[in-house]
């Protein structure tokens, strides 16, 4: 039982270790010392310090003040993201999908794209896509918020509501689950869709206002006002 404890006693200075590193790599970063930052976030990052992790990640894949690395911005977002990192994951499905969004528009601009380029463009896109998948699942409402974007957009630009209505369903399932989590931007988005999308719908969207009204957010209450008024 000794040992056990000194090994959790260890793995918890170890921990604060790590996450006093980070914090002085930030400070280090933001007083434009840019490689000694580097170095204390990599050291912290290789110690379990997830946020080090997605820290460092975020910089290479961004190009701030360094030079641009996917490769190596994208290994380090995936290590905090298979170690359970919602930061991470959301920040590496964010990146990758924007990043196909500038391959696809620049490829597109050359060439119609064929139906096996659109299958291609598609499953590539899915990859980012699954990582919100995972952050929501592990819990994270900023995790499902973006899952539930990036089915609604998808969406929007592909032929609407009538032509992947289970795409849409999917969109709803996850923006609801996120504002069951009080995220507020999920709620607002999740009403606005229900407002515009049919009279029948108009009640359902002023719950949503409501629920965000509830929670302290100024705009929600106006549009519920104006719903309320209206007899909805």
């Amino acid at each position: 039982m000794k040992i056990i404890l000194g090994i959790l006693v260890l793995m918890s200075v170890n921990i604060y270790a790590n996450i006093n590193t980070t914090k002085k790599a930030m400070a280090e970063y933001q007083r434009g010392n840019i490689n000694k930052a580097i170095k204390l976030l990599s050291k912290s990052c290789d110690g379990g310090e997830l946020n080090a992790c997605v820290n460092l990640g975020y910089i290479y894949v961004f190009s701030l003040s360094v030079k641009q690395n996917f490769v190596k911005g994208y290994s380090l977002l995936k290590k905090a993201c298979d170690a359970n990192n919602s930061k991470g994951c959301i920040l590496l499905g964010n990146s990758i999908i924007q990043e196909e969004s500038n391959l696809w528009y620049n490829f597109q601009k050359n060439k119609t794209p064929t139906p096996k380029d659109i299958k291609e463009h598609r499953k590539r896109r899915d990859v980012g896509v699954n990582y919100f998948k995972k952050a929501c699942k592990i819990g994270s409402s900023a995790g499902c918020d973006n899952l539930g974007e990036a089915y609604w957009n998808y969406v929007q630009k592909n032929g609407g509501i009538k032509k992947f209505p289970k795409l849409a369903n999917k969109a709803f399932d996850a923006l609801g689950k996120a504002c069951e989590m009080k995220n507020l931007r999920s709620c607002m988005q999740l009403g606005y869709i229900y407002e515009n999308m049919d009279k029948k719908h108009i009640s359902l969207a002023n719950k949503l206002y409501k629920k965000a009204c509830n929670i302290g957010y100024a705009p929600a209450c106006k549009k519920y006002d104006k719903l309320h008024e209206l007899g909805y």
